[in-house]
Order: structure tokens, then sequence, then C-alpha cells
């Protein structure tokens, strides 16, 4: 585990190595989750953008999951999201977005065809969530899943209530790239940035240093990829109170 001393220190790291796979390979694979531990690395790489010192105009971008039910433009939709707090900003090539409206088993093979096509992915940035999922592969999860449709866990659909500006919906399923995309990606990394985070990112930490990654923390299967990095900001270590 990295642990830095705050937000932009961490989005600096990150959009540098970013930076350093895009320059060897303009046409890379990139998903970044969306949420609030991409905020550092957002930041970081729009300002690189805006500075010239990197382009994504042959890059991909692909979000790695999505709310079943909600369409692309709704509030609360991690499409959204992302288009309003990065891609927006930044010059992708192409973007691959799931549709939360459309038939969730059709989006799948949608995305498995994209996948296809393009090969695995070069990056994918993960949050970390409070009970120890990545993307929406909740405790419990088959580690040998491609993408796939979730169901959410009653802790995942509360604390996404943040991010609608209106009581948000049923949040009772979505669609998913899986484990196993991340176990086949060159480079992964697993974010952490709020002391909400604390209990997770510990167990992931401790389970992953033991060698005995468990499904009951999915970050832990992901930590212990030769690949991946488990990267932390010090407020994740602050007190919650």
């Amino acid at each position: 585990m990295q642990r830095f001393s705050d937000d932009k220190a961490l989005g600096r790291y990150l959009a540098d190595r970013i930076a350093d796979i895009v320059r060897a390979k303009p046409d890379a694979l990139i998903s970044i989750a969306a949420g609030t531990s991409s905020f550092p690395l957002f930041d970081a790489l729009k300002a690189k953008v805006r500075a010239g010192e990197i382009s994504f105009a042959q890059a991909t971008f692909f979000g790695m999951d999505e709310w079943c039910g909600l369409p692309q433009d709704a509030d609360g939709a991690m499409a959204d999201f992302l288009h309003r707090h990065f891609l927006d900003e930044v010059d992708f090539k192409e973007v691959f977005l799931f549709d939360g409206a459309a038939d969730p088993q059709a989006e799948c093979a949608r995305g498995e065809a994209y996948l296809a096509a393009r090969g695995v992915f070069d990056v994918i940035v993960f949050g970390i969530g409070v009970n120890g999922h990545v993307a929406l592969n909740e405790p419990g999860i088959d580690p040998a899943l491609h993408i796939h449709v979730a169901q959410v866990a009653g802790v995942t659909a509360t604390v996404a209530q943040k991010y609608f500006e209106k009581e948000a919906p049923p949040l009772t399923a979505g669609v998913t790239i899986g484990l196993a995309n991340a176990a086949e990606a060159k480079a992964v990394w697993v974010v952490a940035n709020t002391p909400a985070k604390r209990d997770a990112v510990e167990k992931t930490e401790a389970l992953a240093a033991a060698g005995t990654p468990t499904n009951q923390v999915p970050a832990s299967l992901v930590a212990v990829l030769p690949q991946a990095e488990l990267l932390v900001s010090e407020a994740v270590f602050a007190s919650s109170l």
C-alpha cells in the first residue's frame, strides 16, 4: 500500500503513471471509477490535458459500471457523473458507457463485444467501497466473472444516495466489469481517500499481506494481483468523528 499526504499528491501520482502509459501506447483502453475517489485523478488528468502534457485523442475510455434502470443522462447515473466531472473536459477518441435503461444482459453482451474488439484494459482505476467492493463487485462475488449483472448490497445503495440531487430510485442491480477483467488488465489501482473507507482499506491490506484474499472483501482479490497497487491518502486514517 502506498500512502499520500493529500488528494493532490495522490492524483498527481496516478496521473503521471497514466500519462506514461498513454505516451507508450496512445490507443490505450482506460477505465476509471465514477465516484468521489476519482476526483483527485480527474483533476490531475484534466490539468495535464489543458497544459498539453497528455492527449487521449487516440485512447478509449470504458465506463466500468452503471445502475440498472437509469438512462445515461439521468440524475445519479454513473455515465452522467463521468461526463460532468471528467469526460466533457478531455479528448478521448472513443467512449463506451453502459446504458442502464437498456436490457442488462444485452448491455453485458455489448460490453463484451466491445472489449473483444479492443483487447484487455491497459488501465483500471477502482475506488474501494465501504464494504470492500470494487465497481459493483460486492462481497461474495464470483471472481471468475467478466462483465455481468450484479446485485447491489444495501450499504452500497445507501452510500450512493449522495450522487443524486433528489431522492434516488431503488438501486438493486447494476451492470459492471468483473474481477476477471481486472485480473487480465495490464495495470490496476485501487484508490481510497476518505475516513469512511478505513475499515475496508485495513481489511484489504491485511488480507493481501497475509496472502489470504477473499471474495468477502473483493478489493483484496484485486490487491494481490501482481499488476495492482493500493493507493490511499492520509485522510483515510483520520478520525471520522
